[in-house]
């Protein structure tokens, strides 16, 4: 069934159209459409109806209401009970509701998509809505619908203009101007549209036009962003609409295509048909043996058929062969959440959580998913989309026959290249001084028993040698595959590689080769050159002439923002050679990737929380890093680029010896996880560094380290085991005599027994806290302390001591311009106004809060402030008003997968 309300109300039920005879029944009907699934009180029905009218008016209703049920057809989509009446309307069913959720989809979608959803919204329309039923209730109702319409078009507008269609929207814009002259939004995307258009002196005319009216018809001036798109065409600056949506997150994280990809057709079009088949929403199972060339032709595909899949590609490398350990599948789907748009603090803490939220954002997508590099089908099963918009591939050395069995796959197997693939392969990698070498060649595609790695880095070994003849390559290649001992039972294909990683490593540079033995230290998984130059030891540029080599003899690749990488065979080879150096030697070149880690993470934590505890450095050594930073989204970029690094570095730390820098960095990432809600890897972090710190003695550590546990847990709703974190803390905070370390600790267990509802206790140990901070001249923590007190005594009604504490707060923050504290004082002396009834002054401190978490480009919180201002706005019947609210918010949060999203959907009705 399906309810019409845009336009001349009606209903369409199984292909026909129902009429709805007579006023009373179309306002009756109307009104209980406007309140779908929510209870109507008869006495109001009875005022919109018969307004002023009392006698027999209950009886009239009922009659009513029993002909709009047989009208219906389904008796029970009309109820009634103590609460009035109410209309059931499943989702999708009411074209209002519809239009509502496709333009909140465009607004957080890129402009292609948004064009689509917003054409698709306003097709919805069929005339004014409630047409024709004279009841002021639904007037107003009609006149929001009718508002938001108008808005949906400027929307369109702006995301055509972001597609490049500025040309052909000059004559529909002016045309829109003309019916609606007052909205300055549209006379801005015409200005822009023209100015894009190359016609400057007609967009400044726009400008003057618009001014001149405003001012002769309303006596204001043009709002600020009228005026700034004037300023900037004048200026000759290139000018994007106000208010323009934040694009989709559309991920694209297939690496790219391997150069002189050579045969796999039959590959490649079954994959094709995988993609074209019956069930697109079964998996696909690429197995082979090691370097055949699994992941090289499913990337290819993969890239071929991008187009099919414009939400975007998913990729992981899984490892289960390398010589590290694989991610978990809880990490795989916090990247993927990532890449899709969750920010962190939105993203769930367990594994089934995260699955599910994944599955039900790849629903509405359509989805290319590799899985690469598997081992079982645990590792991949929590994986799963389990959507048919969805498509994935996973590349096994494995059959993964539970896949198959269990949950559809079908598997496609790589086998070795044939012959003449092989050779071509070589040729083409290998040059012009192939060509009379036909014989030779072959003996060559035979020591690499057709593999591609193999024969990519045989050929790139001739390509280096100009002094060597395919012959003598074959003759150096049979020579080390005698020498190496068989791997395991698939020896011809393990020794065949490793013979030839042998020969390609022993005709490296002195430099690269250093760089690659030492390579295989590195506990992670991918390395920048900043990174390896510190492993190293030796300058940027240095080492940036050592990885081209490397790069070029294929023994590691470069991926995407300069990170390199390379396959789980060389990594092990790698590993191979690093177990052969002297240990001072790896003890010396891994503690000088460590402290290089440490300092960047002191960088990056100085641009995001300028006012965090400094770290003691004492005895730890100075090394080189090259102003990585400019901005603090520089600093939270690289910190999300290196972050399983990060947690992996912290571990090795511990576990080589190097237990300062395993305790100083855990404690330096604390701000970061804190800022990005990453919890498993902070616990996980700190708990590693904190056996470290007691191995070693460090006490002044170990207190940073468990009260950075006991904050974790406060974050995570654990209270119990956070007060317990606390207390230890401050017990060693005394022992130590470190009063200032006691102060915080105290001032986070009086937040963990406020939000217990223990207030007594809560009030000791802020005022404790204080009285520490005014002591040792910590402004930062005062205004912390003070607004925590602030907040304590709202909650208890205490309004005077509670207003006394915040304005002292928001004087000594504003006067050491602490302004990421000042955001949340501000706020709580919002609810402050709010708890007293004082809207207007609470509306402007959320708003003054709400300013400074913009620009600290805070979605999160800037969600939660709006909904604070539209409950504000709905107290004072300003209903237009808390719905634009509620729609901000709801675009903040679909942007960032918040999942509050769901609770303002269903206060907005959609």
């Amino acid at each position: 069934m399906e309810f019409e309300v845009l336009g001349p109300i009606r209903i369409r039920s199984t292909g026909r159209t129902v009429t709805v005879t007579g006023r009373m029944q179309r306002i009756l009907l109307g009104t209980l459409l406007a309140n779908a699934n929510r209870d109507v009180p008869a006495s109001a029905l009875v005022a919109v109806l018969w307004p002023g009218e009392t006698d027999d008016s209950a009886s009239k209703l009922y009659l009513h209401v029993h002909k709009l049920r047989r009208l219906l057809g389904e008796p029970d989509r009309l109820a009634s009970g103590e609460g009035g009446y109410h209309l059931r309307v499943l989702p999708g069913e009411l074209d209002a509701q519809r239009f509502e959720s496709l333009v909140d989809e465009a607004v957080a979608s890129d402009p292609r998509r948004c064009a689509e959803l917003s054409r698709e919204a306003l097709a919805l329309w069929r005339g004014e809505p409630y047409d024709g039923l004279d009841s002021p209730e639904l007037a107003e109702r009609a006149r929001r619908l009718t508002e938001r319409r108008l808005a949906a078009i400027e929307t369109l507008c702006q995301a055509e203009l972001a597609d490049g269609g500025h040309s052909s929207l000059v004559d529909e814009l002016t045309e829109l101007i003309r019916r609606h002259p007052f909205r300055e939004r549209l006379h801005e995307l015409l200005m822009i549209a023209l100015y894009r258009a190359g016609r400057r002196t007609a967009a400044l005319a726009v400008y003057r036009a618009a001014r001149r009216l405003f001012v002769e018809e309303l006596g204001i001036e043009p709002g600020p962003e009228l005026r700034e798109a004037e300023r900037r065409i004048l200026a000759g600056l290139p000018i994007e609409p106000a208010g323009s949506p934040a694009p989709a997150v559309v991920p694209s994280e297939l690496p790219r295509t391997v150069r002189n990809f050579v045969g796999r057709a039959a590959e490649l079009s079954e994959l094709d048909d995988h993609l074209s088949g019956k069930d697109p929403a079964s998996v696909c199972v690429v197995v082979g043996t090691a370097g055949v060339g699994k992941t090289a032709t499913v990337v290819r595909w993969g890239n071929r058929v991008r187009p099919r899949f414009p939400d975007g590609q998913l990729y992981v490398d899984l490892r289960g062969y390398g010589p590290e350990q694989p991610p978990s599948a809880a990490n795989v789907l916090e990247g993927f959440l990532q890449a899709l748009g969750v920010e962190g603090p939105a993203i769930p803490r367990d594994l089934p959580a995260r699955a599910a939220r994944f599955r039900a954002l790849a629903a509405r997508r359509r989805l290319l998913v590799v899985l690469d590099n598997a081992r079982t089908c645990e590792q991949v099963r929590p994986l799963l989309p389990m959507s048919s918009s969805c498509h994935v591939v996973v590349t096994s050395r494995d059959s993964l026959a539970g896949l198959v069995a269990r949950d559809g796959a079908t598997r496609i197997v790589l086998r070795r290249l044939p012959s003449s693939d092989a050779r071509e392969l070589f040729r083409g990698l290998a040059g012009d001084r192939t060509d009379d070498a036909a014989d030779a060649i072959e003996k060559v595609v035979r020591q690499c028993v057709r593999l591609p790695l193999a024969l990519r880095v045989a050929a790139e070994i001739f390509r280096a040698r100009d002094n060597i003849s395919v012959a003598d390559l074959a003759a150096e290649l049979a020579d080390e595959h005698r020498r190496l001992d068989l791997m395991d039972a698939d020896g011809d294909a393990h020794t065949a590689i490793r013979s030839v990683f042998s020969r390609s490593f022993h005709h490296l540079p002195p430099s690269s080769a250093r760089l690659f033995v030492l390579w295989g230290l590195h506990p992670g998984h991918d390395l920048t050159a900043s990174a390896f130059a510190a492993l190293s030891g030796e300058d940027l540029r240095a080492t940036r002439r050592a990885l081209d080599a490397l790069t070029r003899s294929h023994l590691v690749e470069e991926g995407f923002a300069g990170r390199y990488r390379t396959h789980d065979l060389l990594r092990a080879y790698a590993r191979e050679l690093a177990d052969q150096v002297e240990p001072a030697c790896r003890e010396a070149a891994l503690r000088r990737l460590f402290v290089w880690f440490l300092r960047m993470v002191l960088a990056a934590r100085a641009f995001v929380d300028p006012k965090a505890r400094v770290i003691d450095l004492d005895g730890v050594e100075e090394t080189r890093i090259e102003a990585p930073f400019h901005t603090r989204e520089d600093a939270l970029a690289w910190f999300a680029a290196e972050r399983a690094n990060l947690v992996t570095v912290v571990r090795a730390a511990a576990d080589q010896g190097a237990e300062d820098v395993a305790c100083l960095l855990a404690a330096a990432l604390m701000r970061l996880f804190y800022l990005t809600k990453h919890w498993d890897d902070w616990l996980v972090t700190h708990e590693i560094a904190v056996t470290a710190a007691r191995r070693s003695g460090r006490r002044a550590d170990e207190a940073y380290l468990l009260l950075g546990l006991g904050i974790a847990h406060d974050d995570v709703g654990g209270f119990e085991k956070a007060i317990e974190y606390f207390r230890t803390t401050a017990e060693v905070f005394r022992e130590l005599g470190n009063r200032h370390g006691q102060a915080w600790t105290l001032n986070n267990l009086g937040v963990t027994q406020d939000s217990m509802g223990r207030f007594a206790e809560a009030a000791a140990s802020y005022t404790s806290a204080l009285e520490m901070f005014q002591a040792d001249g910590d402004l930062h923590g005062e205004g912390i302390a003070l607004n925590n007190l602030g907040d304590l005594r709202r909650q208890q009604g205490l309004y005077d001591d509670s207003l006394r504490h915040l304005r002292d707060a928001v004087e000594l923050q504003r006067n050491s311009g602490d302004r990421t504290s000042l955001r949340f004082t501000l706020r709580t002396l919002g609810d402050l106004y709010r708890d007293k009834g004082l809207r207007e002054q609470a509306s402007e401190e959320y708003r003054d809060a709400l300013a400074i978490t913009r620009e600290l480009d805070d979605r999160w919180g800037s969600a939660r402030l709006l909904v604070q201002l539209a409950d504000l706005s709905a107290a004072d019947g300003r209903e237009t008003e808390a719905r634009d609210h509620l729609h901000e918010a709801l675009g903040l949060c679909t942007a960032t997968g918040d999942p509050i999203a769901e609770k303002i959907r269903a206060r907005l009705g959609a």
